[in-house]
């Protein structure tokens, strides 16, 4: 409201008189004005008050003061940008070399290896522009650290994490006989755009010859090739300059569906066999960096003769075309899945064929795209155990190699075993190596972070306040606390600390959420954490009865059988989900088993 309007009259307001005396009048019109001035003065804030015009408590305009003059504020001094080093982590093999930068306010630097300026021959040395070089020899411990050091502010450094890795010497060309686990494929598998190639896998007796076996994706162009056509290593005249032929393409697996087999490959397996040209391969069967690590290599030696069925956890290495010499375990078994097969090199897909009873490996290093055909054998002995023919760029799918012999063996008349060329039981030896650059048929994609939302953290905080001290009566769980699933990355989970041996199981699911039981480090605990054959075979029944249900929904390309993450001592189905593509909502429990939901790309034959 403004001043002034305390003063006005209503519109349409009467006024009222009564005859009163005119001293009276008079005082009475005083104080009334004083009266209205007092409360002018205080609706306008105008009592004592010094801003503005405004009026003073003895009605005269107050001298304005002066305005007070403003304290600057003080600049802010800048905080140095911290000394950055690029890359911040390098694998660096054996007779290379890797240029470290600096980066900051802190330029120019002083390089260290390990803490010692410039480096040395037994770690590697570093010169005055970041130029690392590795020592001639593989070092005992190959672990690193590089060091940039500001020669105006020594206390301002940066580090970066150096592995000095052998070299990888399976994708180029060969010298004869050749040893196995390299890169090579098919003559005619080209097209305008791209040459596919593959890993000459490992070497096999059948019926009174040897054989390569490697994918029909590799070997036979997916079911398309006639036999004869000439195997190349390091593969077609088309992409490389001096190809050598090596095998003769001879049987392949069926690999498309039938009208009738619900979408299921033929033969269930991808493979094809190549009958080796006299003196072309190493008549023992060696594949490469299966041996003993050397001074600057690792020995080629042959797989064991043993075979040994795959099994969760099992620790599994294989050589190939793109990485080389790769270490993982199986984590997943008796999985059903839908992989792509290309119409040509290069080309749309063709078809897409389901598989029963495949292996899966963890790890988007453990391969690549052209390490199809790979034998995977135990790190512990060399035993085979499976063949790589798919990935989604964070699994490894392989087919169990009994599948695989099973497939060629039923051909032949009167029946004949394929056998693996091989010897004694040896171990492996997974040191790390450097990786080629990946092969045309698929690029790997690196799996995306999904973090908790709101909604989900507010679920998981729910459940821990209705459940967390009455899970607590049980001495063995220490913590309760909300977190994210290991098996459901996307979906919060209520955490179980348990330091000892539970008095009951944790459910799990409670109130609809998923429990993650993390195990300390205790002998009761981790005895528990261990799962029979019976979990096993039980979860591989509740996953054959309810597969083809869970395959016909959209985004679900595979079912198998996994160890839980969300809990060590259970197993789970594992559900292989497409990327980026809506899915129905997936139980965290199927008839009392855990599930897990496992994101990747589409499976494509690599």
């Amino acid at each position: 409201m403004k001043c002034h309007e305390l003063f006005d009259r209503k519109p349409g307001e009467r006024r009222v008189s009564k005859q009163v005396p005119k001293s009276e009048i008079t005082k009475t019109i005083y104080l009334l004005a004083v009266s209205l001035l007092l409360l002018s003065m205080v609706a306008c804030g105008g009592v004592g008050s010094s801003s503005g015009n405004k009026i003073s408590g003895n009605g005269v305009p107050p001298t304005p003061l002066p305005s007070p003059t403003a304290t600057p504020s003080p600049t802010p001094t800048p905080t140095p940008v911290a000394l950055a080093i690029l890359p911040s982590s390098a694998n660096v093999a054996l007779g290379t070399s890797q240029t470290f930068t600096a980066a900051g306010p802190g330029t120019p630097v002083n390089w260290s290896v390990n803490g010692i300026p410039g480096g040395n021959a037994l770690i590697g040395t570093i010169n005055a522009g970041g130029v690392y070089t590795p020592p001639a020899i593989f070092p005992a411990t190959n672990e690193f650290t590089v060091t940039a050091t500001s020669q105006a502010t020594p206390s301002l450094s940066a580090t970066a994490a150096l592995l000095v890795v052998y070299p990888n010497d399976t994708g180029g060309v060969q010298t004869l006989p050749l040893k196995l686990g390299v890169t090579g494929g098919n003559q005619q598998d080209v097209s305008p755009n791209a040459c596919c190639v593959g890993t000459l896998g490992s070497l096999w007796n059948f019926n009174g010859a040897q054989y390569i076996l490697s994918n029909s994706h590799v070997l036979a162009r997916s079911g398309q090739g006639i036999a004869g056509e000439a195997i190349n290593q390091p593969g077609s005249s088309a992409c490389f300059a001096s190809p050598t032929l090596v095998a003769n393409l001879d049987f392949q697996s069926a690999l498309q569906p039938t009208p009738t087999s619900n979408g299921i490959a033929e033969s269930n397996v991808d493979a094809a066999l190549a009958q080796v040209v006299p003196g072309a391969v190493d008549a023992s069967g060696n594949i490469l960096d299966l041996g003993v690590p050397g001074p600057t290599s690792i020995a080629a030696a042959p797989p064991s003769t043993t075979l040994e069925a795959p099994v969760l956890g099992l620790a599994v290495a294989k050589t190939g075309r793109t990485t080389g010499l790769t270490c993982s375990n199986i984590s997943g078994i008796n999985a059903t899945l839908s992989v792509d097969f290309d119409s040509f090199c290069g080309g749309p897909v063709l078809f897409t064929s389901k598989f029963v009873g495949q292996v899966v490996i963890s790890g988007s290093s453990f391969s690549g795209p052209g390490d199809s055909g790979s034998l995977i054998v135990t790190t512990a002995n060399a035993r085979p155990v499976a063949m790589l023919f798919a990935g989604d760029g964070t699994n490894t799918i392989a087919h169990p190699i009994t599948d695989v012999i099973n497939n060629f063996s039923s051909h032949a008349r009167p029946p004949i075993v394929l056998s693996v060329v091989g010897g004694a039981d040896h171990i492996v030896s997974c040191q790390p190596m450097a990786s080629n650059s990946g092969a045309t048929q698929v690029g790997i994609l690196n799996a995306k972070v999904q973090a908790l939302s709101a909604e989900e953290r507010r679920r998981g905080e729910s459940v821990k306040e209705a459940h967390a001290l009455l899970l607590m009566r049980d001495p063995a769980i220490t913590a309760v606390a909300v977190g994210a699933s290991e098996d459901a990355p996307d979906q919060a989970a209520l955490e179980v600390r348990v330091s000892g041996a539970l008095r009951a199981p944790v459910p799990a699911v409670i109130d609809g959420l998923r429990t993650r039981v993390i195990f300390i480090a205790d002998a009761a605990a981790v005895a528990e954490t261990s799962i029979t054959q019976q979990d096993v075979d039980r979860a591989s029944a509740i996953k054959e009865a309810h597969v083809d249900r869970l395959m016909m929904q959209k985004g679900i390309q595979g079912v198998g059988v996994s160890v839980s993450k969300d809990n060590p001592a259970e197993a789970a189905l594992v559900i292989y989900v497409i990327r980026g593509t809506a899915t129905s909502s997936i139980p965290a429990v199927i008839d009392g088993v855990r599930t897990q939901i496992a994101e990747g790309e589409r499976f494509r034959a690599f």
